[in-house]
């Protein structure tokens, strides 16, 4: 269920009944990497997207459904190695400053040959600081939030269009 104020889009809701459901909105290639949270329940009921990260942090996962969506999507992010001293970078999908220890190089894996790599937060934690930001600063978040939702509808549009040469 989604609410509207002002034409943005202000919560996307929607739920994942069981393990198997969660599997199945990854891609196949994803799917091999794919390390669940332990004591996970289900049915799984998610506000916004649900994320997770695996326990060497290698790997980040993200679950997401458009309202227009039969289906929820899943996608794996891989982080790359971070070398030198931490630098400050932007989040490309919420806008958050921090240090490479919270923001850097997230990539996805397209073929066996090439990936996709965005700059966003490690712990995808965006929402939740599209919020904070927006409180702090005594704003309405909604735009921020149907911008961060228009982001990564691209990004599943993205890896779900692409067609090896």
């Amino acid at each position: 269920m989604q609410t509207q104020l002002n034409n943005f889009v202000k919560e996307n809701s929607f739920a994942i009944e069981s393990e198997a459901e969660l599997i199945q909105a990854f891609r196949p290639r994803d799917q091999k990497k794919l390390v669940l949270p332990e004591k996970l329940k289900f049915p799984l009921n998610v506000r916004s997207y649900f994320t997770w990260k695996e326990p060497s942090g290698v790997y980040t996962y993200l679950i997401f459904k458009m309202p227009n969506w039969d289906l929820p999507r899943g996608v794996a992010f891989k982080r790359s190695a971070s070398t030198g001293e931490p630098v400050g970078g932007l989040c490309s999908w919420c806008h958050a400053y921090g240090t490479s220890d919270e923001i850097g190089m997230l990539s996805v894996s397209m073929s066996s040959n090439v990936s996709s790599s965005y700059l966003i937060c490690h712990d995808l934690s965006c929402i939740e600081k599209i919020e904070d930001n927006a409180a702090m600063s005594g704003k309405e978040p909604d735009k921020y939030i149907a911008e961060l939702y228009y982001r990564m509808e691209k990004l599943f549009e993205n890896i779900s269009g692409y067609k090896p040469e």
